[in-house]
């Protein structure tokens, strides 16, 4: 009979596990990272296009950062601070979307009424 293979595994290190642990939970901290950005922003209200243009900066300086630098820790929060300046960045813009999406559906619904109003003569 064989012996079974055994392969020896060393334990991870400190810096390691951290990383395991980051890029297990990138999405939630990016989450979390871009909800406390919102929240100071209400809170403290600067800027509206300052703070945009500044959201915008560090997102193309941490994407540039994160594909320049090799696999580690600070190449995972990299992207976890890109990832939270792209969901700061896309939030406005969904938002203005929908918002210009809900102005012109009310007005072909204004119209509508109009054009029955004055087909009906109501």
């Amino acid at each position: 009979m064989d012996d079974p293979l055994i392969i020896e595994l060393e334990p991870p290190s400190s810096r390691e596990r951290a990383r395991r642990w980051l890029r297990g939970r990138r999405l939630m901290l990016s989450g979390i990272l871009a909800l406390v950005e919102v929240i100071a922003f209400l809170i403290w209200r600067p800027s509206a296009v300052l703070l945009a243009t500044l959201a915008i900066v560090v997102l193309v300086v941490s994407v540039m950062g994160a594909t320049r630098i090799g696999p580690g820790l600070a190449r995972d929060v990299l992207w976890i601070v890109a990832i939270a300046q792209g969901i700061v960045v896309t939030i406005p813009l969904i938002i203005g979307v929908s918002l210009v999406a809900a102005l012109l559906t009310a007005v072909v619904i204004i119209i509508a009424f109009i054009a029955i109003a004055a087909r009906w003569r109501v």
